[in-house]
């Protein structure tokens, strides 16, 4: 193993570390009950554990897009298949977003500020971006493994 690999390993075991704290205190914390005025029973560190969560995304991303910026600046002639494929993710980005609806809900008892059309177009764009992903990603497994059997 490189130094590398050995920093890289240390600091996947540190975030897991981290995520199973968070995941515990989710689970095994306190909870808030109908007397502290919400509801349903509802864990105290919700919060936190979805914050650490959209941390580890973003985080995620921009390590993805900075690797995907040095690719590029590294090996200028794969540039081309790079592009590509960002414009195909473009492309599905675009279909999500225009099968999905922007029509409030009609939901009994809910009066959050999230019912509204910019939040409902969201939701629905990465609801069917996701949908779209999932029946390329089965579709390319069947097709590799149907191409196996005729070679």
């Amino acid at each position: 193993m490189t130094k590398l690999s050995k920093i890289l390993n240390i600091v996947l075991y540190l975030l897991l570390a981290i995520t199973l704290v968070f995941a515990g205190m989710f689970f095994f914390g306190p909870w808030l009950t109908e007397a502290d005025g919400v509801a349903h029973d509802t864990p105290i560190y919700t919060e936190s554990f979805l914050n650490w969560a959209k941390l580890l995304i973003y985080v995620a991303a921009g390590v993805s897009l900075l690797f995907e910026v040095f690719h590029l600046v590294m090996n200028p002639r794969n540039a081309v298949r790079s592009l590509v494929s960002m414009a195909i993710l473009g492309v599905i980005v675009l279909v999500a977003y225009s099968l999905s609806d922007d029509t409030p809900l009609q939901l009994i008892g809910y009066q959050g500020a999230d019912n509204v059309p910019s939040m409902l177009t969201m939701a629905g764009t990465m609801l069917y971006g996701t949908y779209l992903l999932f029946g390329i990603v089965i579709v390319a497994i069947l097709y590799t493994e149907l191409s196996r059997l005729f070679k």
